[in-house]
């Protein structure tokens, strides 16, 4: 009997890698279920996760789910994009909160006005059956 150590190919990197992406995925899961539940939240803006829900639920599917895999992949990918979509346009200083950290300081998050003059334009619409006076630039 030999005393050799068998190499066995490292695979400790691809491990952590994995893990970090269950640790962020249950992290970002965890955020998304607390922000559904606070009442600041916009009621509009959660309406992402009920469709999110709705579409899991519902038997229609954008790859049927015989196809064993594919069919639970794109039900996979509704999940992951409907959670991220719904943290990224909810308000801002909820999801800083959440995550417990705190927003930075900065001057460009205050609206300047312009210092140059608002032109307020009111569009109004023109049938086929009226005439439009021409401008001079258009004459």
């Amino acid at each position: 009997m030999s005393n050799q150590n068998t190499n066995l190919p490292e695979r400790s990197d691809q491990v952590t890698s994995l893990l970090g992406w269950f640790k962020e995925f249950f992290g970002q899961f965890q955020l998304a279920w607390r922000l559904l539940w606070d009442g600041r939240v916009p009621l509009l803006t959660k309406i992402v996760p009920l469709l999110m829900t709705v579409y899991l639920l519902s038997p229609v599917d954008l790859i049927p789910d015989v196809a064993l895999g594919l069919g639970q992949l794109d039900d996979l990918a509704i999940f992951l994009v409907g959670m991220r979509l719904f943290v990224d346009i909810c308000p801002p200083e909820l999801v800083a909160e959440h995550k417990g950290e705190s927003l930075p300081e900065s001057s460009d998050a205050v609206w300047i006005p312009p210092d140059a003059d608002v032109i307020d334009v009111e569009a109004t619409p023109v049938t086929d059956d009226e005439e439009v006076p021409l401008t001079q630039e258009e004459a």
